[in-house]
């Protein structure tokens, strides 16, 4: 009998949070009760460290895919995704811990609701406070505002991407524009007709951009509070890997990548030409400041 989930997990020298995120799982009720209810499948990255040893020892009879150089997230997902047996896909990072239920949960929601077919998870920091979860898509004024740091001035901080979101408290469930790739169900048949992740996202934004597609076909992508996954976030993961530098780098190459993906080159080029435009203000105003304190002083 095929399993009801696949559990994708890449890896990339994280020995550690991989041993504990695949210990989450086996000890999850529905795994440890049932274990043809889950197939686990780790996709390493060529890692240096014992990864692959040690996420043996941490679930016996997990699928190690060992990919033999960093392939990126998204490549890597997909690769898995070719093996995987389940009709649902649960794509989780190195550095979560599913709490107990959150698997059986999110099957039984996607079984249930045909016209859903992608859901996230509700992560919570290690504290237990919970984490941003899913998100808007941006306009051009809030691409904008995102990229200039504007969107956290008090005049425009309501019309920044992800407002509304940061004041729900993420107890109910409700249809997004994305959910975060930390932790997300996908319908395995939908992943495959939309050819699964672009590989051109070697990291971040290959859920962003699948989201956008899923939404392109008319299917819905959905918040499930009762699926809870607690997160280290970038200092765990990411950032421990490439530097806080190296994270930005890969971060604003994927975001264009989307923008221009998505809106075309002259939605980007224009807000490119406004993200420089507006040093042009600053020096405006400088020289404002500079003009008003000279007739001060010459008084």
């Amino acid at each position: 009998m095929a399993p009801r989930i696949s559990v994708i997990i890449v890896s990339y020298n994280a020995a550690d949070q991989l041993a504990a995120a695949l210990d989450s799982l086996a000890q999850a009720p529905e795994v440890a009760n049932d274990p043809g209810f889950a197939q686990v499948i780790v996709s390493d990255n060529g890692s240096r460290d014992d990864s692959v040893a040690r996420a043996a020892r941490a679930f016996p009879g997990c699928c190690i895919l060992e990919n033999g150089a960093n392939l990126g997230f998204a490549r890597a997902c997909n690769v898995a995704a070719r093996v995987a047996q389940a009709p649902v896909l649960f794509f989780l990072n190195p550095d979560a811990r599913v709490h107990p239920g959150t698997l059986r949960n999110g099957v039984e929601y996607l079984e249930t609701h045909p016209d859903v077919a992608m859901a996230g998870a509700k992560l919570l920091n290690e504290d237990g406070t919970v984490a941003p979860s899913c998100g808007e898509f941006d306009t051009w004024w809030q691409a904008f505002l995102r990229s200039s740091a504007w969107g956290e001035l008090p005049w425009f901080r309501k019309q920044a991407n992800g407002y509304a979101l940061r004041q729900w408290d993420y107890a109910s469930e409700r249809d997004v524009d994305i959910v975060v790739g930390a932790a997300m169900f996908i319908r395995a048949s939908v992943f495959a007709e939309l050819g699964g992740f672009d590989e051109r996202f070697f990291l971040y934004h290959e859920e962003i951009d699948f989201a956008r597609r899923v939404h392109n076909r008319g299917l819905r992508v959905v918040f499930l509070p009762q699926c809870v996954v607690t997160h280290l976030g970038e200092a765990g993961g990411s950032k421990k890997t490439w530097g806080a530098r190296g994270v930005l780098a890969w971060r604003q190459r994927s975001r264009r990548l989307y923008w221009v993906k998505h809106h075309g080159r002259l939605w980007y080029w224009s807000l490119s030409a406004a993200l420089a435009g507006r040093y042009l203000v600053y020096l405006g105003l400088a020289a404002l400041l500079v003009a008003a304190a000279r007739r001060v002083i010459l008084r």
